[in-house]
């Protein structure tokens, strides 16, 4: 009995020794966290004062960058025999206390001087201790951030212009719908970057300065002191041409309340739908592909279907963030310009695509030559009516090693006389095609990589049609051609018929045009399905239910424009207003000022109280001429830091510069706001000074 009493002594003792030296460490990661604190500032305000010259408190930022930045921090460094106080949570005894001491490329202050833990805490300074500290790693953790991948990295302004990729004014759209809408966003920017806890954003602002381009940035570069200071992401992004109005009314067509989301679902079965039917595809193609200006008077016209559609042909087209992403060629700079410079486009300028542009079905049948690539063999061009157009054999320029029969139908026989080379085709082609054709096939980007070939309108039965329910899964033609048209195509043995695949990929366009957007598309009809039971079963309650992932707070929006809106943007505003219930608050607000010093000025005033902000400044290009670009510059980067600095913890800022007529190449950046280090408790201050 005795001897039990000693056990459970010991026991005791042990086990107080081990709690003792968990408050030890718990003190010294409170004092360590402290001190890191000390050394941001410390850091932040040095940096400010080399930038400025001058003394000034620092306003605290955090930049979104693609590298990781070290700092100059404190480390705790253990003996050999112990482990780092990192681990003091862990519960596992160490042999003896961990040494603190200062990295050696820390160069802070004498302030930064390490004081003397504390001895012993309290079970109760303990316990709120380790409340505090968890409450700071969730704040921590709860931070909202943006992180580029490969495609956004390669569009930054740092990367050589002959190497640079730019993004689309889509994949901003994209960004901005994530950072209103959150995770549950139908149009995520996942292309090109990473956006990371947004539900934790407090509030966006965009700041659109419209007649600023890439050029007038890098020539004045310098003059934005403040704007290079805040932002570490400066990507180019591809534009729409300058006659298709403002850049704001681009931004403003992503859906600004939920209460006009909520309409888009209730119209169209699901808001994934509603954006298929209410986007531009070929907005971004025309600053890409040389195609004519459209005419006011055509612009005016109403939509004008043809006859045997239920919805716009044109909403089928693939935009230029799709043509990118499938491997489409297209006339781009940086990489995809040294891959396609060789490539001839179909035509030499292209019309205005409309609802009533012409289809034409294509495939090609390739060979493998002595250079590991498949070459151009064989083409088919099909009509509207399945008639052939175009049909020819193609002598590749290098030597055919295998002629892969199986797939292509094409022999040694077949080929024996052929004379007919690819430039020929690539003429003839031009030639057939009308400027406004739209070209249809499956996965039609290797079609046109084998002709050597780019084309601004396409419609790609791979993307349209879909019946694995995962977006990136492609089905093959010949199970659609079997599931959608009770057809069956490419059983001969001897190989496809290029001529019978190119009308299945017609047919299959046709019916989907004459039934909906949804139509042969899992994806878009599991969620109309599903919006349908809840809407049946909850009625009003929808809202919630579907929307549920947007802010819990009401999603206001604000505008702010020099001058009078334009009519698009109008458009906008309207269809909000109407989506609104007659007894709700108003989600939208208008503000029309007289210049850009006002605009910034209600910009500051009205942030705050909007979930999304977008403020329209006017450039004009004679305020970039030599003798003033400087000065505008420096303006410009004035009202900037004004923004920035008036704007919330956890708010985004992006500054989009629109492009001018000389250069419609434009450039964004982008920033999350955040304090210098997470407020520090009454706690931590005590038990660092309760021992000094």
């Amino acid at each position: 009995m005795p001897s039990r009493m000693k056990m459970k002594e010991q026991q005791s003792s042990k086990q107080q020794e081990r709690n003792e030296k968990k408050k030890k460490k718990l003190a010294a990661l409170a004092n360590l966290i402290q001190l890191n604190d000390r050394d941001r500032m410390h850091e932040a305000e040095q940096k400010h004062r080399d930038n400025e010259n001058e003394d000034e408190v620092d306003d605290g930022f955090i930049t979104v960058c693609s590298k990781r930045k070290t700092r100059n921090r404190l480390t705790i460094i253990a003996d050999s025999s112990g482990d780092a106080a990192a681990n003091a949570d862990a519960g596992e005894a160490d042999h003896d206390e961990p040494e603190i001491k200062r990295s050696r490329n820390n160069s802070a202050g004498g302030d930064n001087m390490l004081v003397d833990m504390p001895t012993t805490l309290t079970q109760e300074q303990y316990r709120s201790l380790s409340t505090d500290l968890r409450r700071r790693k969730r704040e921590l953790e709860s931070v909202p951030g943006v992180h580029l991948r490969e495609m956004g990295r390669r569009a930054l302004l740092e990367i050589p212009q002959q190497e640079r990729t730019p993004i689309f004014l889509t994949d901003i759209q994209h960004l901005l719908m994530s950072a209103l809408i959150g995770k549950k966003s139908p149009c995520a920017p996942d292309r090109w970057c990473c956006a990371d806890k947004f539900q934790s954003l407090s509030h966006s602002v965009v700041l659109i300065l419209d007649g600023l381009s890439l050029y007038h940035y890098m020539s004045n570069e310098s003059r934005f002191e403040a704007t290079n200071r805040i932002f570490d992401t400066k990507l180019e992004v591809v534009l729409p041409p300058r006659e298709e109005g403002r850049i704001i009314d681009t931004i403003a067509q992503i859906p600004l309340t939920n209460v006009q989301a909520q309409k888009l679902i209730n119209e169209h079965g699901s808001l994934e739908s509603a954006v298929e039917l209410n986007k531009d595809p070929t907005l971004l193609v025309k600053a890409i592909f040389p195609i004519e200006k459209q005419s006011p008077s055509t612009k005016a016209e109403a939509p004008n279907l043809h006859p045997d559609d239920k919805f716009p042909r044109t909403k089928l087209l693939l935009s230029a963030l799709q043509l990118v992403d499938e491997g489409y060629p297209i006339p781009l700079q940086g990489e995809l310009h040294a891959r396609f410079q060789s490539f001839k486009f179909t035509k030499k300028s292209y019309a205005p695509v409309t609802d009533r542009s012409p289809m034409f079905g294509v495939d090609c049948e390739m060979c493998r030559t002595i250079t590991g690539e498949n070459e151009l063999t064989r083409i088919s061009i099909v009509d509207e009516k399945y008639k052939t157009v175009y049909e020819t054999l193609v002598r590749p320029k290098n030597k055919i090693t295998d002629y892969l029969t199986q797939y292509s139908g094409i022999t040694a026989d077949i080929m024996q006389s052929v004379t007919k080379s690819l430039a020929d085709v690539q003429r003839e082609v031009s030639e057939l095609l009308p400027p406004d054709a739209i070209l249809v096939g499956q996965s039609l980007n290797s079609d046109l990589n084998a002709m050597r070939m780019m084309h601004p309108y396409v419609i790609d039965t791979s993307v349209c049609f879909n019946i694995s329910g995962v977006r990136k899964r492609k089905s093959k033609l010949k199970h659609l051609a079997q599931r959608f048209l009770q057809e069956s195509i490419q059983e001969n043995e001897e190989g496809h018929d290029s001529i019978e695949d190119s009308r299945a990929t017609l047919k299959l366009v046709k019916m989907k045009l004459a039934n909906s957007i949804e139509f042969g598309d899992e994806i878009l009809t599991q969620r109309k399905r599903i919006h349908d039971i809840i809407r049946a079963a909850s009625g009003d309650g929808l809202q919630n239910n579907m929307l549920a992932h947007a802010a819990k707070r009401d999603k206001r929006t604000a505008i702010v424009t020099v001058g009078d809106l334009q009519p698009g943007l109008k458009e906008v505003i309207r269809k909000a207003e109407q989506a609104a219930p007659k007894d709700s608050c108003k989600t939208v607000y208008v503000h029309e000022v007289s210049s850009t010093k006002e605009a910034v000025r209600k910009v500051n005033e009205i942030a705050l109280e909007n979930a999304l902000t977008i403020a329209n400044l006017l450039v004009p290009e004679k305020d970039f001429v030599l003798e003033s670009a400087q000065r505008t510059a420096a303006k410009l980067d004035s009202f900037i830091e004004r923004v920035w600095n008036a704007m919330a913890h956890n708010g985004l800022l992006m500054v989009l510069m629109g492009g001018s007529t000389e250069c419609q190449k434009g450039v964004a950046k982008f920033a999350i706001k955040r304090r210098n280090g997470i407020t520090k408790s009454p706690l931590i201050t005590t038990v660092a000074a309760a021992d000094s």
